[in-house]
């Protein structure tokens, strides 16, 4: 606890506007979070509270956006208890695999996303496009990512990930591109895999229900 408090702290100095609170042993951080235009200041402003998960840094804090400026609705990633939803689970582990600062949450997570809930009350639409918002989002990351559209060619590509002795680096593609493992698919799978293979199969256990529910 003493190494997030301190983290917390050093982060806060560059968000001038956001407080540590500490009540009954949890910690959590409330206040305001301007989003800033590089030419034009600043164009909007969100009031947050911020908690901790026990993951953390593991996992991303859980964001309450607390100005009530976000519809509380599905289309614009806010979950049903009214925390943001701010990536899909596969893509928010990849990118906590290893830990991550308070800092980097803030400037690379939180205030993008922000930053894009105003884009989209200015717009009426994302600057980036989106993913879905629960199940349907991990399965377009999924499609992006292996560049498939086939949800059946998805789950067979996730259980070869899974299951299979992965070719050497320098060995052809098993995808039959006659390229090297290590310039063909070797980083798309190392990407997928990187959140830990059992969560990869509970994903697929998931997707391979749901995709035997809707047929």
């Amino acid at each position: 606890m003493s190494r997030i408090i301190k983290d917390i702290d050093y982060s806060l100095k560059f968000y001038p506007k956001l407080n540590r609170v500490q009540k009954d042993g949890l910690v959590s951080v409330s206040g305001e979070i301007p989003i800033v235009h590089s030419q034009m200041g600043e164009i909007d402003k969100y009031e947050v509270l911020i908690n901790f998960p026990n993951e953390f840094p593991n996992c991303f804090p859980k964001v309450i956006e607390t100005s009530n400026k976000i519809p509380r609705i599905a289309d614009r990633h806010v979950n049903i208890d009214n925390t943001l939803c701010l990536a899909v689970l596969p893509e928010e582990l990849a990118v906590c695999k290893n830990g991550i600062s308070f800092k980097f949450f803030l400037d690379k997570v939180l205030v993008p996303h922000l930053a894009r809930e105003t884009y989209r009350d200015q717009t009426g639409k994302y600057p980036d496009g989106e993913f879905g918002h629960g199940f349907e989002g991990v399965w377009e990351y999924y499609e992006e990512i292996l560049s498939q559209k086939n949800r059946m060619l998805i789950i067979s590509e996730l259980e070869q990930i899974v299951y299979s002795n992965w070719p050497g680096r320098n060995s052809e593609c098993s995808c039959g591109s006659g390229i090297k493992f290590k310039k063909c698919h070797y980083r798309i799978w190392s990407k997928i895999i990187r959140p830990g293979r059992e969560f990869v199969l509970k994903i697929l256990t998931l997707l391979k229900k749901q995709l035997n529910e809707q047929n």
